[in-house]
C-alpha cells in the first residue's frame, strides 16, 4: 500500500489534536463516587461515565499511573469536555487542573462539599448539561490521516489469529504509517519469545534497548513471584495455540513491518509518529484501557474465539478470521475476514476492507461495541494498596 494523502472528518481540539468522537466524560476520581457518576450520565445524553476500581489508598508510581490514565481520558482527542467527580475537593480539583492543561472545558465537584450524593447528582447533572450543550456546537471538518492514532489489540486468540486477522491488521498498520499516522502495538507479555524480531525493526539502539528492557522487567517479575510466564489461556489452547512463542509470533504481526520508532509506558502518549510499542499488560480490558489513555482514536481488536469488549472513548473495531466465531459472534463483530481461509480471499483485499471500515468509523460510523454498550475500563495496578501493606490508611 502506498500513501494516498487520504483524509477523515474530525473535531479540532484546543491542544492541536483532532477527535473522531465528541464525548463529554464524567470521571470518577475514586471508586466511592462511581454511583454518582453513573446517575449523572443516566440523566444527561451525550455523556460517557468513566468509573474506576480504586483511587484511594494508592501511592507513588501506582497512584501516578491511575491519575495519568484518568487525565488521559479527560484530555483524550475524542473528548470535548470533562466533569470530574470526587469524594473530597483536593484530589478532585487536582485532577481537573491536570485535564484543564489541554485547553478543554473542565468542571469538578466533590460529594462531601455538595452535601451528599443526592445533591451531588443534582449539581453534576446541571454541570454536564452545560458541557454537552456547548460540545454540540462543534462541527466535523477534514483532516489528514496523519493525525490518526490507531491502537491494535488481540484477545481470545486462536490458530487463525496469526494467519488472518492479525496479518490483515498489519497491512492496515503499514498503510497508516505510510500516511504519516501513528500505530500503537502493545501487550508486553504477548511479545515474549518474539521480542528479538520486533527489536530488530527498531530505528535506533535506544528504542531496541527500551523494548528488550520491558520484556526483561516482566520476566524478572515473574521469577520474583515464583510463577512461569505463560500467556496462554484455556481459550487460546482450545483454539489451537500450542506455545507462548507461537502466540507471540502471531501477535506482533498486528504491527505490520514498519520500523519501530518509540517505546512508551502504560497510558503514555507517543511523542513520535509511526509504529510505537506501549509497555502494558495483555488482558483485553487492561490493554485497551492503556491504549485509550495513550490517545488512540480507535482500536482494532482482533479475536479468534470471541471477545466482545470495546472501549467507551476509543471506538473499537472487532475483527475475526475464524469462520465459526464469525457466525457465533456476528452480533459483536464489525468485520469478518475468515474468507482468507475459506474462500482464498487475498490478505491485501481484506486489508482494503478493514481500511475502509476504519475510515468510516473515524468519520462517525458506530462500532458494534459502541451501540451495544459492551465497553469497559480497568486501570492496572503496580503495587499493593496502603491498607494491605500497613493495615491503616484512608478508605
Amino acid at each position: 500500500m502506498t500513501a494516498s494523502g487520504g483524509t477523515f472528518l474530525g473535531y479540532a481540539r484546543p491542544d492541536g489534536t483532532v477527535g473522531i468522537r465528541n464525548h463529554v466524560v464524567v470521571i470518577a476520581a475514586m471508586d466511592n463516587v462511581n454511583p454518582v457518576v453513573r446517575r449523572i450520565c443516566a440523566q444527561v445524553a451525550g455523556t460517557v461515565p468513566v468509573c474506576v476500581a480504586y483511587g484511594r489508598g494508592q501511592f507513588g508510581a501506582d497512584l501516578e499511573q491511575h491519575d495519568r490514565v484518568l487525565a488521559g481520558y479527560g484530555s483524550h482527542p475524542n473528548v470535548a469536555a470533562a466533569l470530574v467527580v470526587g469524594l473530597e475537593p483536593k484530589t478532585t480539583q487536582r485532577m481537573a487542573v491536570r485535564i484543564a492543561g489541554s485547553g478543554r472545558p473542565v468542571c469538578w465537584l466533590d460529594v462531601q462539599g455538595s452535601g451528599g450524593t443526592v445533591r451531588a447528582v443534582e449539581k453534576g447533572v446541571r454541570m454536564a448539561l452545560d458541557l454537552v450543550l456547548t460540545a454540540t456546537e462543534a462541527q466535523r471538518r477534514e483532516f489528514p490521516l496523519a493525525d490518526l492514532v490507531l491502537g491494535v489489540e488481540c484477545g481470545a486468540s486462536d490458530a487463525t489469529s496469526g494467519l488472518t486477522a492479525n496479518v490483515v491488521t498489519g497491512h492496515v498498520s503499514d498503510w497508516l504509517v505510510e500516511e504519516g499516522g501513528t500505530v500503537v502495538l502493545s501487550e508486553t507479555d504477548e511479545i515474549v519469545g518474539a521480542e528479538h524480531l520486533l527489536g530488530q525493526r527498531a530505528d535506533s539502539a535506544e528504542v531496541q534497548r527500551s523494548l528488550l528492557a520491558a520484556v526483561a522487567r516482566l520476566e524478572a517479575l515473574s521469577r520474583f513471584q515464583g510463577i512461569q510466564l505463560w500467556p496462554l489461556g484455556e481459550d487460546n489452547i482450545a483454539g489451537g495455540l500450542s506455545t507462548p512463542e507461537e502466540k507471540s509470533l502471531g501477535a506482533i504481526r498486528k504491527g505490520g513491518t514498519s520500523a519501530l520508532r518509540e517505546v512508551v509506558g502504560y497510558g503514555v502518549r507517543p511523542s513520535r509518529k509511526g509504529l510505537v510499542f506501549m509497555d502494558a499488560p495483555a488482558p483485553g480490558v487492561e490493554n485497551i484501557t492503556a491504549l485509550a489513555a495513550g490517545g488512540a482514536h480507535l482500536i482494532i481488536f482482533n479475536t479468534g474465539v470471541g471477545n466482545p469488549v470495546g472501549h467507551a472513548l476509543s471506538p473499537t473495531i472487532k475483527v475475526t478470521g475464524n469462520p465459526q466465531t464469525a457466525e457465533l459472534f456476528a452480533d459483536n463483530l464489525d468485520l469478518d475476514v475468515s474468507a482468507v481461509l475459506t474462500d482464498g480471499l487475498d490478505l491485501a483485499e481484506a486489508a482494503v476492507a478493514l481500511r475502509g471500515l476504519m475510515i468510516k468509523v473515524a468519520n462517525g460510523r458506530a462500532t458494534k461495541s459502541e451501540v451495544l454498550g459492551d465497553t469497559e475500563i480497568s486501570i492496572s495496578r503496580l503495587e499493593l494498596g496502603f491498607l494491605h501493606q500497613c493495615g491503616a490508611g484512608p478508605s
